[in-house]
């Protein structure tokens, strides 16, 4: 079952290591053999191939985010600061739903810790290694070796360290609560240690809320809300002399600024707003040219469009799961279908007929997507 990322919870450090001030500082490195052992972040391991993967990502999250989602509205971005090493905390009711947004958030290219579980699922591996994502061992899953947060936390560091963000969701689980659920410390710990170890290094943890029009439904709207970046400074100055004083506190104000973007449901004017009304020579050119790409996208396209729907109403046993089987699924199905048909054309019409198809189905079935879409709004 995919239930989402997770952030690191004081508690399975605390138990680890002994004496809350030493937690988290030191301890074997206990990766799961299914996972990359090295212990430095992964755009240190390749720097140039991670670069060019970060890149490639964040194009493919937003891309993704674009189709998912009939309207996102993205607010407070332009207070988060580009010159110093962000922690991106977030609120998490929608599973990988969740990480495909702050991914694809402008100028963030965050490194996203994830449950260690999630590298078992046959879909979720090789997703999670192009997106270099961290691991994170939870004490609630079977048969997982918690002592390979240390090591994690150590690849954190690190890659604050080199001046790169990191995404996280401090809830510890995806639920489906209306409220907040009480956060864990793994946020403020990974925070302070990377200061306590390099600092000073300007560190801001910037809350992140998400909000969903209907979370479950493919082509809804969502609210990415960007809070003010929290300056942990006083916590880290407090730090080597009150560890657990000092992670609380921070803790408590992560706490506060999610509470501040997670506040309410509403949505903006703008967004709420009707496209505005076009000449009428121009509706009817509009009508004509998007009922034929309609009627040829329909068919390449109505299989794979279906199947995410009938594969999530199966296997989807929480409400926060629907709308990650539905994003998975696609992923899938809509290229085996595109190169299929694109196959058959190169039989029948040759490679120049392939080529055709190559670009035709996907275009087409986006097209078809947005004029069923405007004729039902009206």
């Amino acid at each position: 079952m995919v239930n989402g990322l997770w952030d690191a919870d004081s508690a399975l450090m605390h138990n680890i290591g002994g004496a809350e001030a030493g937690a988290g500082r030191s301890g074997p490195a206990g990766l799961d053999p299914m996972l990359p052992a090295d212990p430095r972040p992964p755009e240190a391991q390749r720097p140039h191939l991670r670069r060019g993967l970060d890149k490639a990502v964040v194009g493919l999250a937003g891309l993704v985010q674009h189709i998912f989602f009939r309207k996102i509205e993205v607010v407070g971005m332009e207070q988060v600061p580009h010159d110093r090493p962000l922690v991106f905390a977030a609120n998490h009711n929608n599973s990988v739903v969740d990480g495909v947004l702050l991914l694809a958030l402008p100028g963030a290219r965050p490194r996203l810790l994830a449950k260690s579980t999630l590298w078992s699922h046959p879909v979720m591996r090789p997703l999670l290694v192009l997106i270099g994502a961290l691991p994170v061992y939870r004490r609630q899953d079977p048969g997982v070796d918690v002592a390979g947060n240390f090591a994690t936390f150590a690849r954190c560091h690190e890659a604050l360290r080199a001046g790169i963000n990191i995404a996280l969701f401090p809830e510890g689980m995806s639920h489906n609560e209306r409220h907040r659920l009480p956060l864990k410390t793994g946020a403020a710990r990974i925070v302070l240690e990377a200061e306590d170890r390099y600092g000073p290094l300007g560190i801001r943890i910037v809350p992140v809320g998400l909000g969903y029009e209907a979370k479950e439904t493919f082509r809804s709207r969502v609210r990415v809300r960007v809070g003010l970046p929290i300056d942990p400074a006083s916590e880290a100055a407090r730090y080597r002399d009150e560890p657990g004083a000092a992670v609380r506190a921070l803790t408590t104000r992560l706490a506060d600024g999610l509470d501040l973007v997670t506040r309410g449901d509403g949505w903006s004017a703008e967004a709420l707003a009707p496209s505005k009304p076009s000449a009428p020579w121009l509706r009817a050119a509009r009508l004509l040219l998007g009922l034929s790409v309609y009627l040829i996208g329909v068919p390449l396209n109505w299989l794979p469009y279906r199947l995410p729907g009938w594969i999530s109403d199966r296997v989807s046993t929480t409400p926060d799961e629907p709308a990650t089987y539905k994003l998975l699924a696609g992923l899938l199905t809509f290229p085996v279908f595109w190169v299929a048909e694109t196959a058959l054309a190169v039989h029948w019409a040759g490679p120049v007929g392939g080529f055709v198809m190559a670009i035709a189905a996907p275009v087409s079935g986006y097209a078809a997507l947005r004029f069923s879409e405007e004729h039902d709004a009206r």
